[in-house]
């Protein structure tokens, strides 16, 4: 059987409330190519002189792009990523971080534009590195308070990973405003008739935080996306002749009376009102 039909080795393993930290090895007997989208984000470490060199291509964001992976790399959930390296023995230490952990730990999504994530591949920071060897360390070697300190280790390394991340988003956009491509999606997704998107989706669709979303949209998104739902109410009082009751329930209102309320604050009228005078106020 195979490594890849056996999976990894675990070595060493500490389940922490945001995840958990592992050691473990993988035995490639010949070069390998594997396509992975990870349910957790993956904050990893190779550990030579059980390493191999790697590149990595991203088929989702920028197919045929070849990006070198270095000694400490972050995988986020969600993210497919396509490696190739020579195989042979490879072991890592890791921590798998659960998304929603992530969140709630530091406030914000992990970013996943573009250069954020060629970044991610070749992470070069002291900090990260410094905690990753820590926890390599606790975990060959437990000590004292073992579970309390990878703990700490673990929580450290999430936010350490964040701020590093967010610092590298933020400095690729330089200009302070979203990208053509950003903009289009966000366009494109606030205009499809239903439930209106989160903040937090929109982020996601642009490959930034959420954090840093807002700062590019100037702290007007949450209005931008109420604005996108009246005009969609708009359009459908006046070109259909569906409910009320219907037309809020499409647009993610929790009833008429919502639904009511929020028309009146954007348009002055109430839908009934709009939808007898065809949009026009008396």
């Amino acid at each position: 059987m195979t490594a890849m039909e056996s999976g990894p080795i675990i070595l060493a393993e500490q389940r922490v409330p945001i995840g958990a930290a592992q050691i473990i090895e993988w035995r490639w007997p010949s070069p390998l190519d594997i396509t992975a989208c990870e349910q957790r984000h993956m904050i990893e470490a190779s550990l030579p002189p059980l390493a191999a060199e790697a590149i990595a291509f991203l088929p989702d964001v920028a197919p045929g792009r070849r990006t070198r992976v270095g000694r400490l790399f972050v995988r986020p959930a969600g993210v497919t990523i396509r490696s190739r390296s020579s195989g042979g023995r490879i072991r890592i230490v890791r921590l798998a971080v659960e998304p929603q952990a992530f969140e709630a730990l530091t406030g914000d999504t992990l970013p996943t534009g573009e250069g954020v994530l060629r970044a991610g591949l070749d992470l070069r920071d002291g900090r990260v590195h410094w905690l990753m060897a820590r926890l390599r360390a606790e975990l060959e070697a437990p000590g004292f308070a073992h579970e309390a300190l990878v703990e700490s280790y673990a929580l450290s390394l999430a936010i350490e990973t964040a701020r590093t991340l967010g610092g590298i988003a933020e400095a690729q956009h330089e200009a302070g405003r979203l990208a053509p491509w950003q903009e289009r999606r966000v366009a494109e997704r606030l205009a499809e008739p239903g439930p209106p998107p989160t903040v937090t989706e929109l982020a996601a669709l642009c490959g930034v935080s959420v954090r840093h979303f807002a700062r590019l949209q100037g702290g007007q998104a949450a209005a931008r996306i109420g604005a996108a739902r009246i005009a969609q109410a708009c359009d459908l009082l006046l070109d259909t002749a569906l409910p009320m009751k219907v037309i809020g329930a499409q647009l993610g209102f929790a009833g008429a009376g919502s639904f009511s309320a929020a028309f009146r604050r954007a348009t002055g009228l109430t839908p009934s009102q709009f939808r007898q005078t065809g949009g026009r106020r008396h």
